[in-house]
């Protein structure tokens, strides 16, 4: 499925290169993702492979017809002419990745114990762009079993600082040594 989702993905980001909308067609496509998963029946019609594709593109045009650039809804009909509707979020996630590539943009999702202070967001934004040489958007995520510190994934790369890692290496390092003197002293 991410081929299928990579090949439509490009299209539409092509199509938005090419038409000089980048930034405008990734918030059209945004709203038509966060609309669809906002609306459970919505979402249940488009995806269900009995609904005819006649019904599925009625709805689509009541929708968003006069909300979307032409070829934005006309991408949208194409999707379901071919029957890959149910593809949608993930080429969603794909066209953000090709569209902030081209501008320079890394997505960062940071979970912590206890939410950021605006200032704390604006500093930790700043320290991963140094290291990236990219413009960073965070992604805040609450998670209180992690105790306490950060945890950072950009991409493939975790940067793991939440105490309860620290804890928990603690905790091998000293059952580490546990064992080493159980091993030495059974050898006395």
């Amino acid at each position: 499925m991410n081929q299928l989702a990579d090949k439509y993905a490009q299209a539409i980001y092509e199509l938005a290169v090419e038409n000089n909308k980048l930034e405008s067609v990734g918030k059209e496509l945004a709203a038509v993702g966060s609309t669809i998963e906002g609306q459970e029946e919505l979402a249940t019609l488009l995806y269900h492979p009995r609904v005819p594709a006649e019904a599925k593109k009625e709805v689509l045009r009541q929708i968003f017809q006069s909300e979307l650039t032409d070829f934005v809804y006309k991408f949208l009909l194409l999707l379901v002419d071919k029957r890959r509707e149910t593809a949608l979020p993930d080429i969603l996630k794909e066209y953000n990745q090709l569209a902030n590539q081209a501008r320079n943009i890394a997505e960062a999702e940071v979970t912590t114990a206890l939410p950021l202070t605006p200032e704390e967001e604006e500093a930790l934004a700043k320290k991963l762009s140094t290291v990236t040489g990219k413009q960073v958007i965070l992604k805040t995520n609450i998670n209180k079993s992690i105790i306490g510190g950060v945890i950072v994934r950009m991409g493939d790369k975790l940067i793991d600082g939440s105490v309860a890692r620290q804890m928990q290496m603690l905790k091998t390092a000293l059952m580490n040594m546990e064992v080493t003197k159980i091993g030495v002293t059974n050898e006395i």
